[in-house]
């Protein structure tokens, strides 16, 4: 995929007072570090020093800020000293999964054994299920709360309502304007919050209802209040693997989270750790290692299997369970690049390059896999994409955007061709009956022309700083290093080299997406590459190019040392590699 480079941010130069600012804190490379932080909208001394320096004393707002707070709080204090029974309802996904963990364990760490629903993603489908509520009620539960679920589903919480059920709905899905009847709505994108960051996952606010709880009991003199730093770890599992972006709460969550994370003794997650082959804790590994083992259970059986694992105490069973994961996730891979094939095979068969969107359904695919089908296609076409499952009359699908695209809104102005659907800005899943499917899709072309230019679709490099290759050093990784964790609305930072000259190249890996090995040089200066999944670009020994790169320690069998990611590299012509 050929990308424009262009600087983040505008590419001029940051105030030398800031510069000056980051320094005075402490830190080394100051200015390009200064830069990056500029670039991110990080602009005077304390938001400096709380971005590289996050804290829970000083990065967490008040619970309080959130809209039904101190009514939730106080409703689950009631039922903890009436001894009522309190049920948990959790969504599929791993931010679901790891919310409905931390209610759970806290609530048992309270002296209660609470009652666990998990939706069935193929029975029940997202949201609150009418008849999973009244089982719980059945089972004598008086109190329910929702973890990443439960926002819009207005006709199930009335039906919760009528069986004498208090609900509180812990979530941050896409709110509408009719507040729906429950106890307490805790979603900061509901009209009325005054909870200023809005990004948080559902695994966040369920920490937060946490802490409310927390400071509830610590009002009414109980001696007897939960760690909740120790329920950080699942909170970070949630949180990155929602994509929401880190910053303000949710950077200071996954911070500590991967640092509890690291030293978890939970035998759940060891067991995780060990069969997903994660030696190091970091975004990344939580993204593409852990997480996907978690989802994998809700995805093709049942994610119960995930709470499961992530509350055991028992050694023993959290290796059956985590066993049991690594097994679904071995058919989930298989099934997804079945279907992505498929897809593809599909989609350049008859595709219209002016086409702003990607929609392909197809009968025999796996419901609970479209997701990440619609994903790599959104990936691999830059086009907001939906990926279909027909089944018989009805049809299930996922959608997953690109930057510029709200794809909860664009869907949105299809409501009436579907059945169901929910979502947020990056990711929506819906219900449509078979026949609608083409209009569907005709429907969604026509709602995501009306957001975008064909400009807006062009896939972007972006870049921080223009720096010589010399300044790769393993200082500047370690510098670069405190603008961690990287993730939506932090990205990694990015550098730009003019006139490197290539000494030698080797494309490595698999064929069919080979990656370029590569040794760079600029005035006297050799630094070892890679570029993962650049094996197809046209570089060869003597070329002089220029190099869009990040510096980064690569640790392997014990040793470390120091190496350029490659992110792309062209021809050294400047009008060619200009980033405008």
């Amino acid at each position: 995929m050929v990308r424009r480079w262009v600087w983040r941010g505008d590419g001029a130069a940051i105030p030398r007072a800031f510069a000056d600012t980051v320094a005075d804190l402490g830190v080394a490379y100051a200015p390009l570090v200064a830069r990056c932080l500029w670039n991110r909208e990080v602009r005077d001394r304390d938001a400096a020093a709380s971005f590289l320096r996050p804290t829970l004393a000083h990065g967490l707002r008040s619970p309080l800020l959130l809209k039904d707070m101190a009514r939730a709080a106080a409703r689950l204090a009631d039922a903890l000293a009436a001894g009522e029974p309190i049920a948990v309802y959790g969504d599929y996904d791993v931010d679901g999964i790891t919310g409905a963990a931390e209610l759970v364990l806290c609530l048992r760490e309270l002296g209660a054994e609470p009652l666990l629903h998990v939706s069935h993603r193929g029975r029940e489908g997202y949201g609150l299920n009418p008849g999973a509520l009244g089982r719980l009620r059945a089972a004598g539960a008086r109190v329910v709360v929702t973890a990443d679920c439960g926002t819009a589903d207005e006709g199930a919480l009335a039906h919760a309502a009528d069986l004498g059920l208090d609900v509180i709905v812990c979530d941050h899905h896409h709110a509408p304007t009719r507040r729906p009847p429950v106890l307490a709505l805790l979603n900061p994108l509901q009209p009325g919050c005054a909870f200023p960051f809005k990004g948080l996952s559902g695994a966040g606010v369920v920490f937060y209802l946490l802490m409310g709880l927390r400071a509830e009991l610590r009002a009414r003199g109980h001696d007897r209040l939960p760690d909740l730093r120790r329920l950080l770890d699942l909170v970070a599992l949630g949180t990155v693997a929602d994509v929401v972006p880190l910053r303000e709460e949710n950077r200071v969550l996954v911070a500590h989270g991967l640092r509890t994370l690291e030293r978890t003794g939970r035998p759940g997650l060891a067991a995780l750790k060990q069969t997903a082959l994660v030696d190091e804790v970091s975004v990344r590994a939580i993204g593409f290692r852990l997480a996907p083992r978690l989802n994998a259970g809700g995805r093709l059986a049942d994610a119960r299997v995930a709470v499961e694992l992530l509350t055991t105490e028992s050694v023993e069973r959290a290796g059956v369970l985590a066993a049991e994961l690594e097994m679904h996730n071995a058919e989930r891979r298989a099934l997804e690049d079945a279907m992505v094939a498929e897809a593809v095979s599909a989609i350049e068969a008859r595709r219209d390059p002016h086409a702003r969107t990607i929609v392909v359904a197809r009968e025999g695919w796996h419901p609970g896999v479209v997701g990440i089908v619609a994903a790599r296609l959104a990936e691999r076409f830059h086009r907001p994409a939906l990926a279909i499952a027909l089944e018989g009359a009805t049809a299930r699908g996922s959608g997953r955007s690109v930057r510029g695209v709200h794809l909860h809104a664009a869907l949105g102005e299809c409501r009436a061709l579907l059945e169901a659907f929910g979502g947020h800005r990056q990711a929506v899943g819906f219900t449509v009956r078979r026949e609608r499917v083409g209009e569907l899709a005709a429907r969604f072309e026509e709602a995501v022309s009306g957001q975008t230019t064909p400009a807006d679709l062009e896939p972007l490099l972006e870049i921080d700083a223009e720096a010589p290759l010399a300044i790769a050093t393993p200082a500047l990784a370690e510098a670069l290093a405190a603008l961690e964790p990287h993730g939506p609305g932090n990205p990694e930072p990015t550098l730009v080299a003019r006139g490197v000259d290539v000494e030698g190249v080797r494309r490595v890996g698999d064929p069919a997406r080979p990656h370029l090995r590569l040794r760079l040089r600029q005035d006297g200066r050799t630094l070892p590459a890679i570029g993962f999944g650049l094996g197809e670009l046209p570089v060869r020994v003597g070329d002089r190019v220029d190099v869009v790169f990040r510096p980064r320690l690569a640790r392997w069998q014990g040793t470390e040392r120091l190496e350029a990611e490659v992110l792309d590299l062209r021809g050294g012509d400047p009008a060619a590699a200009q980033a405008t």
